[in-house]
């Protein structure tokens, strides 16, 4: 029987460690939508994995939390609960199913066997990651034409991504991007051994493609007295973590902060002078947008999606060096920390955010499910 525009819809939402979110940028978008759909009236439900969660907690937010086993390791985390929760997801009868990222969209082939209405939602490029090895990125290319051709629909987070599925694959792919809850930046608590203003932010998962060790090369240049902090964790990186923290005591201005979260996130992304992000690959980098949202002045590199992220209309935030340039990253931080334009910053930064209002988002991905419901059932 189809399913009227007023009926609520069940959703399993796939692919993530679970939430509530304490690590990447998957598991923080998967909570805001859920939260907002579930505002909605729809009954969501996160699939988490154990070693990850608190398995004591049912709900969170209005959301249902149901959990399951994965193999911790690099490779076979992901594969494995997804998996699992895909089977059982799939017996549990839910209206839709909702995997997030390449890799676990490889495993919308079982529900669309079932005939089960699916969702995939592309983040990135994960094949071009470079902690993946010759034959995973093999599996993670194959894992995204999968998740491009093989559910009922497929959504991007930008339209760089959109424009790429097209071209390389002839997808057709509907772009829905990820948002900022700036209301969860407004309670922040300072961070000690940082003054406001006098340092220049890194926040993200430490993982090669998001190019720290250029930035730290970079600010050996920079003749200031001002600090660089590293906020972040690693991600089955430690390797890459181990080398960025000898990089950094070689400098004492450089101060490794480890992962940093809520009250303390906010204040970093507030009280920054200059917010960095030097990655070689995204999908729609959240910790940026929320770094415009706070009216940071920002320094990206020129990959199509930094850019995307930080232009409204024919203007440009912050500014802009070549990918893996220490020179050019040197000199525009050095730029930006004498004479960063903060007013225009605030100005341009409000008028990005509005497209990004998870209000929006949420009611954008229910007309999906209601049209892959609606298709399913003619």
């Amino acid at each position: 029987m189809p399913v009227s525009d007023s009926r609520p819809i069940s959703v399993a939402m796939i692919g993530l460690r679970g939430i509530p979110a304490s690590y990447g940028g998957v598991e923080r978008a998967v909570e805001e939508l859920s939260v907002r759909l579930a505002e909605r009236g729809h009954a969501v439900t996160v699939y988490g994995r154990k070693s990850y969660c608190d398995t004591t907690i049912s709900h969170h937010r209005g959301v249902s939390l149901r959990y399951l086993p994965a193999i911790d390791t690099k490779h076979l985390e992901a594969a494995t609960h997804t998996a699992a929760a895909v089977v059982d997801a799939t017996r549990r009868g839910f209206d839709v199913i909702h995997l997030h990222a390449t890799g676990p969209g490889m495993f919308s082939v079982i529900p669309r066997l079932a005939r089960v209405p699916t969702v995939v939602t592309i983040q990135g490029l994960d094949w071009r990651r470079e902690k993946w090895g010759t034959l995973a990125s093999a599996v993670l290319r194959m894992a995204s034409r999968v998740s491009a051709t093989v559910p009922s629909e497929t959504i991007v987070v930008s339209h760089t991504l959109r424009r790429i599925f097209e071209e390389t694959m002839g997808a057709q792919t509907t772009y829905i991007p990820n948002g900022v809850d700036t209301d969860s930046l407004e309670e922040t608590a300072p961070v000690e051994g940082l003054e406001p203003g006098r340092f220049t932010l890194f926040l993200g998962r430490l993982v090669p493609e998001k190019g720290v060790h250029t930035l730290i090369r970079a600010f050996a240049q920079v003749d200031t007295t001002q600090r660089l902090a590293i906020a972040g964790s690693s991600s089955h990186s430690d390797d890459y973590v181990a080398e960025l923290q000898r990089l950094a005591a070689a400098d004492e201005r450089v101060v490794m902060l480890g992962p940093r979260y809520g009250p303390e996130k906010a204040w970093l992304l507030r009280n920054a002078r200059v917010f960095a992000q030097p990655s070689t690959i995204e999908g729609l980098p959240l910790t940026l947008l929320e770094a415009v949202a706070c009216g940071a002045y920002t320094v990206v590199s020129d990959i199509d999606e930094n850019v995307e992220a930080v232009t409204s209309g024919n203007r440009h935030l912050g500014s802009i060096f070549r990918t893996g340039d220490v020179a050019d990253l040197a000199a525009k931080v050095a730029a930006a920390i004498d004479d960063p334009d903060r007013a225009e910053q605030r100005e341009l930064g409000s008028e990005l955010v509005e497209e990004y209002d998870w209000g929006r988002i949420a009611s954008a991905t229910e007309d999906v499910y209601r049209r892959v419901i609606a298709a399913r059932n003619t």
